[in-house]
């Protein structure tokens, strides 16, 4: 007989990550709501974090191996196919949930009457994207989104074409949804996030729980270190959803404005 299937799937994408993979699988394992099965996608790895992965022993935990890198969007993807749960959440490999994160987020998935398409949940950021590892001195500690950001949940489609609001391992999104907008975009290198839960929006309302109930750190390889890429994916988003920023001139300014700044950079 198959088991009935969880009502969610965490994804987990993993290149490389044989230092903190653990970690962060574990902070999963924590959570309060232990309903769900956990997807590890490692990505082509040589470093030994299939290893890692495989000497964890917690039934729900599952081994996905790519044959080669295809990156993180694509293993997302795999993931997301993969799935069994109406709901998929999704972990970075270098970061930790705190324990309540799935618990808090689908109390608001699951009240009656919700008819969100996905929810989404404060972070601590950890330190800073340009700061060298094991630099000295006393951590940073930000917490986002930040206190500037008044319009947090319902129809964010306005708000995120302004900003980017949401980060990946903080979001829970419903699988027929992200199967429907294609999941995230092979092709783009950074700002991922951004650009699948702009496609998202437009679908339904974002359910927000204003909390701290995960913890972002970066690593020496963390894409948000990498200014470039950043600068040329911000470039990429902004013809991507030209139509969408044409009708909002204001916006369409100010991501221009970003860009050119970056540019200078």
């Amino acid at each position: 007989m198959t088991a009935a299937a969880p009502p969610v799937s965490v994804v987990i994408p993993a290149y490389n990550r044989a230092g903190s993979i653990r970690l962060a699988i574990e902070s999963v394992l924590r959570q309060t709501w232990a309903d769900f099965d956990l997807l590890v996608v490692d990505d082509g790895s040589t470093d030994g974090t299939q290893g890692v992965v495989r000497g964890i022993a917690d039934p729900r935990l599952r081994l996905i191996e790519t044959p080669r890198n295809m990156g993180a969007s694509a293993a997302r993807n795999l993931g997301i196919a993969e799935a069994r749960g109406r709901w998929v959440a999704f972990q970075d490999s270098d970061d930790e949930w705190l324990p309540l994160k799935l618990e808090k987020q689908m109390a608001r998935l699951s009240a009656p009457g919700a008819a969100y398409v996905a929810a989404y949940c404060g972070m601590l950021i950890l330190g800073a994207p340009d700061e060298a590892p094991g630099t000295s001195g006393r951590l940073q500690v930000r917490y986002f989104p930040g206190p500037e950001e008044t319009a947090l949940e319902g129809d964010l489609l306005l708000p995120l074409l302004r900003t980017s609001l949401i980060s990946t391992q903080t979001l829970v999104a419903r699988r027929d949804r992200l199967l429907e907008i294609g999941g995230f975009d092979p092709d783009l290198r950074a700002l991922i996030d951004w650009d699948c839960v702009l496609r998202l929006a437009p679908l339904g309302p974002i359910a927000f729980v204003d909390e701290p109930l995960a913890l972002q750190r970066f690593s020496a390889n963390s894409i948000t270190r990498d200014r470039p890429r950043k600068l040329a994916a911000q470039i990429r988003l902004a013809e991507k959803h030209a139509a969408l920023l044409e009708a909002h001139p204001a916006i369409h300014a100010g991501r221009h404005y970003v860009i050119a700044g970056g540019r200078r950079q």
